[in-house]
């Protein structure tokens, strides 16, 4: 698969991100390609295209990519993107959101997400977990999947909602202590999503590949194997459900 290409026979996904499709990006991509989503991809090394037609698209996902590849020309792009009709998700990374270098606080994504930012660091990583749960009773993303039996994630981007998101999926944190387990009471926002003028915007406060994915990535007591790009992904059953529910929403 090429890191980057433009096909206008069918509405795409645009993916730009996670490292490479031989490491981090595998995840997402792979079940893209299992789904049979037409995507196209851009690693972490290279830029944003500014000859980008829009048009050919119907979903654009930014995952731990870096503000330095973005111009604010594209950036800009973006948002007419989303104005216009087009759907829009951020994942979570250490370069998504605000991260550690203040990647997208100060720029025009942060009228087109359905979070406010923090003004600083804001990566959260958790040594003992945070459980991850529906946020209201029923909702697309979180259709056929047991939550009784919830997963585990291992960090996030602290994301505040605006007044008008709603909130898909909150977390909540573990603490063990003489082989005691708490659960903290308190709320934390994990999947918001909002519109936009015309389009769909998501936040995804964690990724969806190592290191913040966690225990999340073995949700499920089956295994799915995917095979890509000349290596495979295994995961469970239940993330496998989870992201594919989440790309169907924000896709159509």
């Amino acid at each position: 698969m090429q890191h980057f290409r433009q096909n206008s026979q069918q509405k795409r996904i645009l993916f730009c991100g996670d490292d490479d499709l031989d490491r981090a990006a595998v995840y997402l991509a792979a079940i893209l390609y299992q789904q049979r989503y037409p995507f196209d991809y851009i690693p972490s090394t290279q830029r944003f295209p500014d000859n980008l037609q829009f048009d050919d698209y119907k979903l654009i996902i930014i995952s731990d990519y870096p503000r330095r590849n973005l111009t604010n020309q594209n950036l800009e792009s973006i948002e007419q993107f989303v104005r216009k009709g087009g759907n829009f998700l951020m994942i979570g990374g250490w370069e998504s959101f605000t991260g550690l270098q203040k990647e997208y606080t100060n720029t025009i994504l942060r009228d087109v997400l359905p979070v406010d930012m923090l003004p600083s660091d804001d990566r959260i990583n958790l040594a003992q977990g945070c459980v991850v749960l529906p946020a209201e009773d029923s909702h697309p993303v979180t259709e056929n999947i047991d939550w009784s039996h919830p997963g585990i994630i291992g960090g996030y981007n602290q994301i505040l909602p605006k007044k008008e998101s709603k909130v898909i999926l909150h977390g909540n944190h573990l603490s063990i202590n003489n082989m005691k387990l708490t659960v903290n009471s308190e709320d934390v926002p994990l999947l918001i999503e909002s519109k936009y003028f015309k389009g769909k915007t998501g936040a995804l406060a964690f990724d969806l590949a190592p290191h913040w994915i966690g225990g999340l990535i073995d949700w499920g007591n089956q295994r799915k194997r995917i095979d890509f790009n000349d290596t495979f992904i295994e995961v469970g059953n239940l993330y496998h459900q989870f992201v594919s529910n989440l790309i169907a929403h924000f896709y159509n």
